[in-house]
C-alpha cells in the first residue's frame, strides 16, 4: 500500500525539479540591460590576385536590449573599430601604416525559445557598415594611393544559443548570416591629382559572424570571427582631370576576414 506521505514527498521533489528547471531557463533568457565591450583583432581585406591589406584593430562597442512581455526582444548595436593596415600588391607594390577603421550599427528583433537546459534566440533586423581606408601616399613602386569608402546595408539573420555551465556562468554562442542589400564603394581617385572620384554599386554579397562567449555574473569574454564576401561591382567611367576619358573603374570581387577576442561588461 502506497503511503500518502511518500506520494507527497515525490510530488514535492518533482515540483522542486520543475521550479529549478524553470528558474534555470529564465536565467538563460535574453535580459533587459546594456553592455559595453572592448575587442582586439587581426584584420585582412583582399582582392584576390590584385592586392591585400592586413593589420590589427582595437574595437569599442555598446549594446542595449529591451525585453517585451511576450518573450520578444529589441536590441541595438554600435561598434567602432580602428587600426592601421599594411598594403601589398603585385601591381603597385607595398605601403605600410595606412589608417583603416569602420563603424557598424544595427537594430535587431528576436524571440526566446526555452528548451530544457538551454535557450535559443533567433533574430533578424537591419545593419549598416561604413569602412574608411586612407591609402594616400606613394608606394614602394611609386604608385599614388587614394582614400576608399565602403558602405554596406545588410539584412542580418542569426541565432543565439545559451546554455548553463554552472550556477554562476553560462556559454553564449552566436551564428549569423548577413545578406547584402546594397553596397556603395567610393574611390577618391582625385587624391592622385590626375583622375575623378568614382562611385560603384555592389549588389551581391554576404557576411558571416560567429562568436563563443563565456559569461560569468556581469562580465564576459570570448573569441569571435567576422567574414565578408562581396562580388564585383558595376563599371563606371573614369576621367582625367582635364575631362577626357581615361577608361572604366570597377570594384573587384573582395573578401574580408577578422578574428578577435572580446571582453565586455553588463550594466
Amino acid at each position: 500500500m502506497i503511503k500518502i506521505s511518500n506520494v507527497v514527498m515525490i510530488y514535492m521533489a518533482a515540483l522542486t525539479v520543475t521550479n529549478m528547471a524553470y528558474a534555470e531557463s529564465f536565467k538563460l533568457r535574453t535580459q533587459t540591460g546594456n553592455e559595453i565591450g572592448l575587442s582586439l583583432s587581426t584584420y585582412k581585406y583582399q582582392e584576390p590576385g590584385l592586392m591585400s591589406s592586413k593589420g590589427a584593430k582595437l574595437g569599442l562597442d555598446v549594446h542595449g536590449t529591451e525585453v517585451l512581455p511576450t518573450q520578444y526582444f529589441i536590441s541595438s548595436d554600435l561598434l567602432f573599430s580602428y587600426g592601421s593596415v599594411d598594403y601589398s600588391s603585385p601591381i603597385s607594390g607595398t605601403a605600410s601604416g595606412e589608417p583603416d577603421w569602420y563603424i557598424e550599427a544595427r537594430v535587431l528583433v528576436g524571440k526566446d525559445w526555452p528548451l530544457k537546459n538551454s535557450v535559443f534566440s533567433p533574430y533578424t533586423g537591419l545593419g549598416y557598415r561604413y569602412l574608411f581606408n586612407d591609402a594616400r601616399g606613394i608606394s614602394s613602386t611609386g604608385s599614388t594611393g587614394y582614400r576608399r569608402e565602403s558602405n554596406y546595408i545588410y539584412l542580418p539573420v542569426g541565432v543565439v544559443h545559451r546554455t548553463t555551465l554552472n550556477k554562476l556562468s553560462k556559454l553564449v554562442s552566436t551564428l549569423e548570416y548577413d545578406h547584402l542589400l546594397e553596397g556603395k564603394q567610393a574611390s577618391r581617385l582625385s587624391d592622385t591629382g590626375f583622375l575623378n572620384d568614382v562611385s560603384n554599386t555592389q549588389s551581391s554579397g554576404f557576411g558571416l559572424k560567429l562568436s563563443v562567449i563565456y559569461e560569468n555574473d556581469n562580465w564576459a569574454i570570448g573569441p569571435f570571427a567576422h567574414y565578408w564576401n562581396i562580388s564585383k561591382s558595376n563599371t563606371m567611367p573614369v576621367y582625367f582631370s582635364d575631362g577626357t576619358l581615361a577608361g572604366t573603374g570597377v570594384e573587384p570581387k573582395n573578401n574580408t576576414v577578422e578574428f578577435g577576442l572580446r571582453v565586455s561588461q553588463h550594466f
